[in-house]
């Protein structure tokens, strides 16, 4: 058996990005310059200059330029200390069940590899893809996204064909942007579904685990609060 699990909004409440944003910004105040960057292109975003990849790539000019190692350091504590700890108990449960059985789990995840590599390998995933950055040893302004880009949507299926997954058992998510990877499974559990999104997959299995994110939260992790 083969399940397929997103990360964000599925394994725990709000993007892990935003949480790595903040992550950074409270051990290092004066990244907050990277608002004079991410304002000017969030402006080009909203004007559909910007796509949501370039976009991603110029959000994670608060870490430019750390080092590999300092920015590895940073993502070990983060998962351990930050997302571990956040998890939904309901989706744990299922990951422990498949796990326990054997089944083979990938976890499938938009965000950057820097930390979800690392969390698939301390959450025992059988196979771990994040959106892969080019390899460098500090942390360039809008690190480069190697085809097919952004792990998101339909690029999913591109990067699970690559390890050899082009049917799944059964796929869980939050977001409809998974729905091309919902379409290779015979099975679908949506976590925390808008209505919008269950409407589409009328046959999904529902999990309804609580959120607990703070007041403000974007903005909160935009700022480093």
């Amino acid at each position: 058996m083969i399940a397929l699990f997103d990360m964000d909004g599925t394994l725990f409440a709000g993007d892990s990005q935003l949480r790595f944003c903040r992550w950074i910004l409270k051990r290092h105040k004066w990244r907050l310059l990277y608002l004079l960057v991410v304002i000017p292109c969030g402006i080009l975003r909203a004007l559909r200059i910007f796509n949501t990849e370039r976009m991603k790539r110029a959000f994670l000019s608060y870490a430019l330029g750390m080092s590999t190692e300092q920015l590895q350091q940073h993502c070990h504590d983060f998962v351990q200390q930050e997302l571990l700890p956040a998890l939904y108990p309901p989706v744990l449960e299922k990951l422990k069940a498949h796990q326990q059985a054997g089944d083979i789990t990938v976890l499938c995840s938009a965000s950057p590899d820097w930390w979800t590599r690392l969390a698939g390998a301390a959450l025992g995933f059988t196979h771990t893809i994040g959106t892969p950055t080019v390899p460098f040893n500090r942390v360039p302004f809008m690190p480069s996204i190697p085809a097919p880009g952004n792990n998101k949507g339909a690029n999913k299926l591109v990067r699970l064909a690559a390890i050899g997954i082009t049917h799944a058992d059964v796929g869980y998510t939050d977001s409809a942007a998974d729905l091309p990877m919902l379409s290779i499974c015979d099975h679908a559990v949506l976590v925390n579904p808008r209505p919008a999104f269950a409407a589409k997959v009328p046959q999904a299995e529902v999990l309804t685990p609580s959120k607990n994110l703070p007041v403000g939260f974007i903005l909160r992790c935009v700022l480093g609060l």
